[in-house]
């Protein structure tokens, strides 16, 4: 079995790909840079590359005998975000974005991966097919759909990825069996009123005045018409009206995120999203747009899947390494995409040390304990490694 100490020789080339990464952010399906960066290094390995899928994903595919095809994931996307780690060696070069929720360590990670598979193929046998993938923060409909039409991943039996996560101490693995990640609707509303001056409102409908009863009336959803036991969140995310102090404007904008899990959740909130709408536009003698776009369905963890990766982890790790968790995430990954094509497993790895390395994602001052990342390298090569006993 492949232990921790097999890979420490790569731990200066991981962490040296990590800091480039982050420094040079790019969002969603912009990350040509990155993607050139990727493909230059699998070059140097000698891997055999197919770029620019979708956009700027790109696939690199190592044979290496007579075995299964397994996926491994890497997101490659950054977020808007301006970083705040203003005293690091390696902050964000690029300003307004930033790797804030550890694609630089994921990708990071599955390029030393794929740096000791191809180093050592004697110890396994087999395809790997190591999936460099855009836009995972969106824009809408995700990075994964391309890579998944594409039919390049159609022979694939089990996909897997790693996310990071300040929840758990370096290097431990948590996981859920199922429904790990929630469904994802983003939704956009224009209140459409009547603009006049701010000294006479009477003269004029309120835009303002009509975003705030939505905002409060969207909060009784999820709490006063969702089954207790259903689990959902909705939040609002941009407010955007008026253009100075004595203008009343015509229009309030407001953008936010649904999190769900069954058809029926996601019904009875759009329901109650055109409720309170109709209610507003009945109230104010105004109209409004309404916009509920469906982006990401729930990621599940399939039950193969999630054994393997959970017997291996212990193999390697010990039986302290892992957590089963038992609530999903309301958060949203377009991982769902490879597991329904097939089977997957995507899993957190811990990267708190201390104060500095607890920060939420999407904090503009995540960063990582990257004694972590060679732990990672280890998981992915060993999920590589034991795939074929399994067959």
């Amino acid at each position: 079995m492949t232990k921790t100490d097999a890979m420490n020789y790569l731990e200066s080339y991981v962490i040296k790909e990590r800091h480039f990464l982050h420094q040079y952010p790019e969002p969603g399906f912009l990350v040509a840079s990155t993607h050139d960066h990727i493909l230059h290094e699998l070059e140097k390995m000698g891997i055999k590359s197919i770029p620019h899928i979708g956009k700027n994903s790109l696939l690199g595919i190592i044979e290496n005998g007579i075995g299964p095809s397994i996926g491994l994931r890497a997101d490659i996307d950054a977020l808007p975000l301006q970083e705040q780690n203003s005293g690091l060696e390696y902050c964000s070069k690029n300003p307004g974005f930033m790797h804030a929720c550890g694609h630089d360590a994921h990708t990071a990670m599955l390029l030393g991966a794929a740096k000791y598979l191809v180093e050592h193929k004697q110890e396994w046998s087999g395809t790997v097919k190591l999936i460099f993938q855009e836009a995972e923060e969106g824009p809408n409909p995700g990075g994964a759909k391309a890579l998944v039409d594409s039919q390049l991943l159609d022979d694939v039996v089990m996909f897997f990825a790693l996310h990071v996560s300040p929840d758990y101490p370096t290097g431990h693995f948590a996981m859920k069996k199922g429904a790990a990640f929630a469904s994802v609707v983003t939704f956009r509303i224009n209140l459409l009123g009547m603009g006049c001056h701010a000294a006479s409102p009477d003269k004029g409908i309120d835009p303002i005045i009509m975003a705030s009863e939505v905002i409060s009336e969207l909060q009784t959803i999820v709490s006063r018409k969702l089954p207790v036991f259903d689990k959902a969140v909705i939040s609002v995310t941009q407010v955007h009206a008026g253009t100075t102090h004595n203008i009343i404007p015509d229009r309030a904008f407001l953008e936010g995120t649904i999190r769900y899990f069954t058809p029926a959740a996601k019904q009875l909130i759009k329901a109650g999203i055109e409720g309170i709408l109709e209610g507003v536009k009945i109230r104010h003698k105004a109209n409004y747009e309404f916009e509920f776009i469906e982006e990401y369905s729930t990621v599940t963890n399939t039950k193969e899947a999630f054994d393997h990766f959970h017997e291996v982890a212990l193999a390697t790790f010990g039986p302290d390494s892992f957590t089963e968790l038992s609530q999903p995430s309301m958060g949203g990954e377009d991982f769902f995409r490879y597991a329904d094509l097939s089977q997957g497993c995507i899993a957190w790895i811990g990267t708190r040390k201390d104060e500095s390395t607890a920060y939420s994602l999407h904090n503009p001052r995540f960063n990582i304990d990257e004694d972590a990342l060679i732990m990672g390298v280890t998981q992915l090569v060993a999920l590589v490694r034991e795939f074929q006993r399994r067959k």
